[in-house]
């Protein structure tokens, strides 16, 4: 007879990885294809829920938030400068 464990161990986890194949010359033909055919007419049955995620766009949004975080930041910057001036000049020239 074996000793009785109190305390139940865990059981290892399997890690399991399906690595995928991505061709960007392939997306690339395929959205040339859709242009062309939607530049002809040619009626194409378009997936309205599905979206294209491109190669640099999260960098590209991450760019323009920045930017504007930046601009937003420099007018808070200038406005509060120019308060105080004011503030600066009431006291001492008056």
């Amino acid at each position: 007879m074996g000793i009785p464990r109190f305390i139940k161990l865990p059981k290892h986890k399997r890690f399991d990885y399906s690595p995928r194949y991505w061709d960007p010359e392939k997306e690339e033909r395929d959205e040339r294809i859709r242009r062309i055919k939607q530049e002809l007419g040619i009626d194409i049955p378009s997936n309205s829920t599905r979206t294209t995620i491109k190669r640099g766009s999260f960098r590209q949004a991450r760019q323009k938030t920045k930017v504007k975080a930046t601009r937003s930041s420099n007018i808070r910057l200038v406005l509060i400068l120019a308060v105080l001036l004011f503030l600066a000049y009431l006291l001492f020239f008056r």
